[in-house]
């Protein structure tokens, strides 16, 4: 939110400045304006502008995360996992690496955070240190941005949007304690989303018990995750929700199954195919960061928890609460505003629907009367042409009747 909202916000907090936004009235529009466009002008300007995604992918080594990456976005994206040390000093490394991808016109800047190093010590009490670290140093570098005038007009946003965190399939047994704490720690400072890694190693009953158990585990803590708990379109994540959490897993091997080029894995007793629903879960986490949520992911980032971040730097400096008061309402003003446009424009296709579908009735009406009446006219002149038929055959037998039965008398 632009501070000077806050110092100039309809006076109704006794503390900001004395600058007061001017009072605003409806106002009926006699003709159409061309206002219903602007949803329109942004989809088309949004696509001049890169999208930028940022995830990061946390667990044990040995879980495939370099595979499942390469997998998820069809691209070769990170580089070899390097052995485990587990004499090194060295806790976590962070290594963000930023990919260019195209698809129909639109750019989409990708950067893959991974974490080598992580479970790797015998000591894994400070291993979620350099991460919890690494997404606040991204957080202030975005509030520094901010209160800069020549950096807002450009913030490169470097933010977290999605954390998937790799649990390790151990079947039924319930979560490690370094699971629990970093889920503990992190869960209100990014959109973690847990996934199970390698389920193929699993059968279908004992993914299905672990899923159970993983969940009720998060219920026990407290462990929020994503779409569950933050989530703002929930329309979107509620068919999702119901494989959480996500049994996945990689391979950058294409196999042929049955005449068909896929990726899998081969194994003895036959082939794991990666994008088979019912082998694993990973078209679901798929749909999910990048199908249906990726938007979602990027604004819960902003309105949640970089808002919460925002908020305990703001309150830390003895800054009122009314500046939040402000945000609060600002942040509320726009999501209200974006949802007008939303139904506005949901109405907007439901009405031209409906006119469309009258306007095509109306039509067949139309052309069925005028069938009915070309019909109609058909009969009749038909009727005529067999009447004047007739007539022709009643005279030509009296002509006959004249001209043979004078010649006999």
């Amino acid at each position: 939110m632009p501070l000077e909202y806050a110092l100039q916000f309809r006076g109704r907090f006794p503390d900001p400045g004395p600058w007061k936004l001017p009072r605003s009235f409806n106002a009926r529009l006699n003709e159409p304006l061309g206002i219903g466009e602007l949803p329109t002008q942004r989809v088309r300007r949004s696509k001049h502008r890169p999208y930028v995604f940022n995830i990061m992918a946390v667990g044990d080594s040995g879980l495939g995360k370099t595979t499942f990456m390469n997998t998820l976005f069809n691209a070769p994206l990170t580089d070899q996992v390097l052995p485990k040390n587990l004499t090194s000093q060295k806790t976590v490394d962070i290594k963000p690496s930023t990919y260019e991808l195209h698809e129909d016109g639109v750019v989409m800047h990708l950067t893959v955070i991974d974490t080598p190093g992580f479970g790797d010590q015998l000591n894994r009490e400070t291993n979620f240190q350099p991460i919890l670290e690494y997404i606040d140093e991204q957080y202030d570098s975005y509030l520094q941005a901010e209160r800069s005038s020549e950096m807002r007009r450009n913030i490169h946003d470097k933010r977290v949007h999605a954390l998937l965190y790799f649990i390790a399939p151990t079947g039924g047994n319930s979560l490690k304690e370094l699971d629990v704490d970093f889920l503990q720690r992190l869960c209100t400072k990014v959109n973690i989303i847990p996934v199970i890694a390698k389920c193929d190693t699993l059968t279908p009953e004992e993914l299905a018990a672990f899923k159970k158990t993983i969940l009720s585990e998060f219920e026990h803590h407290d462990i929020r995750v994503y779409p569950t708990a933050h989530a703002e379109d929930r329309d979107t994540v509620t068919d999702l929700e119901k494989y959480m959490p996500f049994g996945v897993m990689g391979s950058d091997t294409i196999v042929d199954v049955g005449g068909k080029k896929v990726r899998g894995r081969v194994y003895r007793w036959g082939v794991v195919e990666v994008e088979n629903e019912k082998h694993s879960d990973f078209v679901h986490l798929r749909e999910l960061l990048i199908r249906s949520n990726l938007q979602d992911l990027i604004e819960t980032t902003h309105s949640v928890h970089y808002a919460q971040y925002r908020a305990s730097k703001i309150k830390s400096k003895g800054r009122p609460d009314s500046f939040l008061a402000c945000d609060e309402f600002y942040e509320s003003r726009i999501e209200n505003a974006r949802r007008y446009l939303q139904d506005d424009m949901q109405k907007r296709e439901d009405e031209m629907r409906q006119m469309f579908v009258q306007k095509v009735h109306e039509k067949e009406a139309q052309l069925r009367k005028r069938e009915e009446q070309l019909n109609s006219k058909r009969q009749n002149m038909m009727e005529e042409l067999e009447k004047l038929r007739r007539q022709i055959q009643a005279e030509e037998a009296a002509l006959d009747d004249a001209m043979y039965g004078g010649a006999k008398r």
